[in-house]
């Protein structure tokens, strides 16, 4: 044996060790090690010896003695890359589904006849350990769902922050450890006998539907997501992209969630949306070749609390930002790192002198990830509102300033959102805040009712200037009603959300006019984001009416056909066609019509090619009244004969 070969296997075998020792700890519940440092150990074994046996390793066998049970199809790995250029690649300009990369434990959830019969993790791939018991505590897992014969569906349980928050209280209180992070925690319960109901606390997104059922022959990825989002599961926050422009989009979303912290995502899946091009291209032994995860490479580093700052934001919540002592990471030197919110402060009993461990992955925000060394003292929450000082409310997440109309931040950053939303140049937070000490711009509204003469209260502000911003002001009294929506500030509503709901109600008295019910039956809008959409439009009424008065004229969003065939009805697709699903949507928008992703009162008529179907969707039909066409009587329609 050569040197170099022996130097090889004496590295394989300290990888295979080490990887199945932080695989332990992990799936414990107390890692030891950054997932990132994991992944590199990962990454170096699998090219030294790609089919190691400790790759394939699930760290719950080594802690767990769970029933064991066998999957009909294997659940693979995925392969991953960490640069754009190579995902484009891949992608080859085809219509891709892009959903966001949950890390939690890959679930197979099986129904027989319409009810759960088995759920089971994803084990090694082809064997996984059954957990239905505890799964039955997930109040996001279906207990029933509208299909017949044999169906699976897949997914990922996963702890979210508010969740972990709780979990990790009534864990002490039970006298067990405290969870490291969310990340993990889900892989331990899950191996243990007892405490089945602290499953709870856990969420489940589905991504993947297949059975026997005639409903479930969908020829696309986003026909399967957007069947589990009518059954109502959690979806991964989907969306059907096409083009560089449209991934980098995406990634850019996912980067916001990422930096949000709610939900424990780590980059991005990809899958081909086309079914038939899934089918053609296949597996490997390891992975699909239809799927590909996307990471940000990050780093990590070790550094010291020197204070907590907390500051209130636009919507009142008062935020935890750690100022350490300075390290370098992705090029950049970081001096401050999120703690997201007060509970994870409180979770993790961070303070002053706490020795942490930070990532920074491309350009997300930096994040702590835990506690190396814990320094003296005790946590310290503020009581009253940083920026306004009146007295905080703890929800068990986060500490809110209920001083809405009068909080200064808060204020200043609904101010500053508009801003943003509305391209004003030149105007920035220093020189708002000028405007505002003077008193002549407490609400957004103001701003179109200052005079040329007002900007000189603003420092160093001289003619040339104060024309320019008054200029500015005025020049953005004529926006798209996208970017007016999202100047609003909404919570959990961006621009995209208002582009898409304009799609289908193109002027602000439509958008307005719209219930709950209507909203959530539009593609992509659960109840509970129709919910927050219809109650936000709700209490942002005076400020809307205020800025049309004060002369702002927003643009409405182009409007389907209003002279066709279909104009202003909307019609919902089911079951399998003899044509893509697209092309028929397109038809049906370019007629007038609108494509909902679920039936109701406001549906006009349901597609299909089945109309024995008992399909949720054909049997809520069925109860409503509503017409069913095959694709025959759409033609008429969209000919204007029907």
């Amino acid at each position: 044996m050569t040197r170099k070969s022996t130097y090889h296997a004496d590295r394989i075998a300290e990888l295979a060790d080490a990887i199945v020792h932080h695989k332990r700890a992990y799936y414990g519940g107390k890692p030891e090690i950054s997932d990132i440092a994991y992944d590199k150990l990962e990454d170096e074994l699998r090219l030294l010896a790609r089919e190691h046996p400790a790759l394939s390793m699930v760290g719950g066998e080594l802690i767990s003695d769970l029933p064991k049970v066998s999957h009909a199809q294997p659940m693979l790995s995925l392969q991953k890359t960490y640069e754009v250029a190579e995902l484009l690649r891949w992608a080859d300009a085809e219509w891709v589904v892009g959903t966001l990369k949950v890390d939690g434990v890959s679930l197979s959830l099986i129904y027989e006849n319409g009810s759960l019969a088995l759920a089971k993790t994803r084990g090694n791939g082809l064997v996984g350990e059954d957990v239905t018991s505890k799964i039955r505590w997930v109040s996001d897992v279906l207990p029933q769902i509208s299909l017949n014969g044999t169906v699976e569906i897949r997914g990922e349980l996963y702890c979210s922050e508010s969740n972990f928050v709780r979990l990790a209280e009534e864990m002490q209180a039970l006298g067990l450890d405290r969870p490291n992070s969310p990340r993990n925690i889900v892989a331990g319960l899950l191996g243990r006998k007892t405490y089945g109901e602290l499953a709870r606390h856990f969420n489940f997104f589905g991504f993947s539907v297949s059975g026997q059922d005639q409903d479930l022959e969908q020829k696309s990825e986003m026909d399967q997501l957007n069947w589990l989002g009518v059954a109502g599961f959690r979806l991964p926050s989907p969306q059907r992209l096409k083009g560089e422009a449209a991934v980098q989009a995406y990634l850019d979303q996912v980067k916001e969630a990422m930096s949000d912290g709610e939900v424990p995502a780590d980059g991005a899946v990809f899958s081909y949306d086309s079914v038939a091009k899934q089918h053609a291209l296949g597996n490997t032994a390891h992975h699909p070749r239809f799927k590909m995860s996307f990471k940000w490479q990050g780093e990590t580093a070790i550094s010291v609390i020197n204070e907590i700052t907390w500051a209130t934001s636009r919507l009142g919540i008062v935020t935890p930002v750690a100022v350490i002592d300075p390290v370098t990471l992705s090029s950049a030197v970081i001096t401050n790192v999120t703690l997201h919110n007060a509970a994870h402060v409180k979770t993790f009993a961070l303070k002053v002198g706490d020795k942490i461990e930070i990532v920074r992955s491309g350009e997300v925000i930096p994040k702590f990830l835990q506690v190396v060394e814990a320094g003296d003292g005790d946590v310290e929450l503020p009581k009253d509102c940083p920026s306004c000082g009146s007295h905080l409310q703890y929800d068990d997440v986060r500490l809110l300033c209920q001083n809405h109309d009068v909080c200064p931040a808060q204020q200043l950053g609904s101010i500053l959102n508009w801003i943003r939303a509305a391209e004003i140049d030149d105007l920035s937070e220093k020189r708002l805040a000028s405007l505002m000490s003077a008193g002549l711009v407490k609400a957004i509204p103001d701003l179109y009712r200052l005079k040329l003469e007002d900007f000189y209260q603003i420092p160093q502000t001289k003619e040339k200037m104060a024309a320019k911003l008054f200029a500015n002001i005025d020049k953005s009294r004529y926006l798209p009603l996208s970017r007016f929506l999202s100047g609003l500030g909404i919570e959990g509503a961006g621009r995209t959300t208002w582009e898409k709901l304009l799609a289908e109600a193109p002027t602000l008295t439509d958008l307005i006019a719209l219930s709950v019910e209507k909203i959530a039956a539009i593609e992509g809008f659960a109840d509970k984001t129709a919910t927050q959409l219809v109650a936000g439009l709700k209490a942002k009424k005076p400020i809307i009416d205020a800025l049309l008065a004060a002369g702002v004229k927003p643009e409405a969003a182009t409007a389907p056909a209003s002279d066709g065939p279909l104009a202003g009805k909307q019609l919902v697709i089911t079951g399998s066609l003899s044509r893509p699903r697209a092309d028929i949507e397109k038809e049906i928008k370019a007629a007038g019509g609108r494509v909902g992703s679920s039936v109701s009162s406001a549906t006009y008529a349901v597609v299909t090619e089945d109309d024995t179907s008992t399909s949720s969707k054909m049997v809520k039909a069925r109860k409503l009244g509503i017409p069913v066409w095959n694709e025959a009587a759409l033609k008429q329609a969209l000919e204007g004969e029907g």
